[in-house]
């Protein structure tokens, strides 16, 4: 795709928060006179802000221009096993309004999350201003469909539920792991990182830093299905796979039920919510017997990852999910240098991650891409 000046300097703006005019003519590769003309045509359309840095002490104060916080209104929503989560956010991404529903077993499927989407979303005190919607979900995710084991969604499409209430907004529909990975690219910056979604199952995505223009890089990695030699079945129909001997689901199974399958699992998990609690915590108790049970899992997961880091070559890898720790970081890691003569860079983030952030951040890009400027 063929970018004007415009959608490149807005691009820019999304992903920086603010630059000055400088920066913009060294990044756009372009004069002052063509910037001039940009930020008047910019500024025109409402679309940006231009202020002056009056803390210079010497000289002509820097402008300082950012995106116009009362024009880029997105929504950010989070689609999980347990809850489904709205956040309002302005150009500036400050949370204006936050919306939480939670959701049972018996609101899963394409029908029942079909409804409490509209729900939610109608329950926005201002809907009028918003101009895009990000939607990131626990599941497979391509073309805006969704297949979901975790929700029960088999050829989800949410953008049509969006649509019938925002005929206007622009729609991304994106695997969760994919929001964690965009958040990451721009909150902590990184030309190359690796986002590992770790609990009762396990997501991977690769970002690029050429993303600021494209997603073409960013890829999903279907980690927890990476054949790792077991015998099980898994709940995706093949045998074998990660999540079967490393996933929380696995850990569970050597803490406490050892007859547990992963289907019944996936199909009961609330049942073992504090059970699972008990385990993550573990280690704060009895170190020695946490260590016992996740011996395998930190052994597959050392295997993979140093594997994944060799042949991508990241800057840094980022564990998140609410299965991870930083003792659990701390482990893997020293697991990781004792097979591996490359030093892997684990950086720990747990559950501070904010996906509706990067959903409502990548969706804000797609307007930006597709509109007329």
């Amino acid at each position: 795709m063929k970018l004007n000046n415009q959608k490149k300097f807005l691009l820019n703006l999304l992903f920086k928060g603010k630059v000055t005019r400088k920066q913009l003519e060294n990044i756009l590769k372009i004069t002052p006179s063509t910037l001039s003309y940009l930020l008047t045509n910019l500024k025109k359309k409402d679309l940006i802000t231009v202020s002056h840095n009056k803390t210079e002490k010497a000289g002509r104060p820097k402008q300082i221009i950012k995106m116009n916080k009362n024009f880029w209104k997105s929504l950010g929503i989070r689609i999980g096993r347990e809850t489904i989560s709205l956040t309002v956010f302005n150009g500036d991404f400050e949370e204006e309004e936050k919306i939480s529903m939670k959701l049972t077993k018996n609101e899963m499927g394409n029908e029942n999350i079909s409804l409490m989407l509209e729900k939610i979303i109608k329950k926005v005190s201002s809907l009028d201003k918003i101009k895009a919607v990000g939607i990131a979900l626990s599941g497979n995710v391509k073309k805006g469909k969704v297949n979901s084991k975790i929700l029960n969604l088999e050829n989800f499409s949410p953008s049509t539920i969006v649509k019938s209430i925002l005929p206007n907004a622009t729609v991304s529909v994106l695997n969760d792991v994919e929001a964690i990975s965009t958040e990451e690219f721009v909150k902590h910056g990184g030309k190359k990182i690796l986002v590992v979604n770790y609990g009762t199952g396990i997501g991977a995505c690769f970002y690029e830093s050429h993303g600021i223009y494209e997603k073409s890089e960013r890829k999903v990695i279907e980690l927890g299905h990476f054949y790792a030699g077991s015998k099980e079945k898994c709940y995706c129909g093949a045998f074998g796979c990660l999540e079967t001997v490393a996933s929380d689901y696995a850990n569970l199974k050597r803490f406490k039920f050892y007859n547990l399958k992963i289907e019944e699992f996936i199909s009961n998990e609330e049942i073992y919510d504090n059970d699972l609690a008990e385990l993550r915590n573990l280690y704060k108790i009895n170190e020695k017997e946490a260590k016992k049970i996740y011996e395998t899992t930190f052994e597959y997961l050392a295997i993979f990852l140093t594997n994944i880091f060799r042949l991508l070559a990241p800057e840094k890898i980022i564990l998140s999910g609410e299965g991870v720790s930083k003792w659990f970081s701390q482990v893997l890691e020293r697991k990781i240098l004792s097979i591996s003569s490359v030093a892997v860079p684990i950086t720990y983030r747990g559950l501070k991650n904010n996906i509706e952030f990067g959903a409502a951040l990548d969706a804000i890009r797609e307007y930006i891409l597709s509109s007329k400027f």
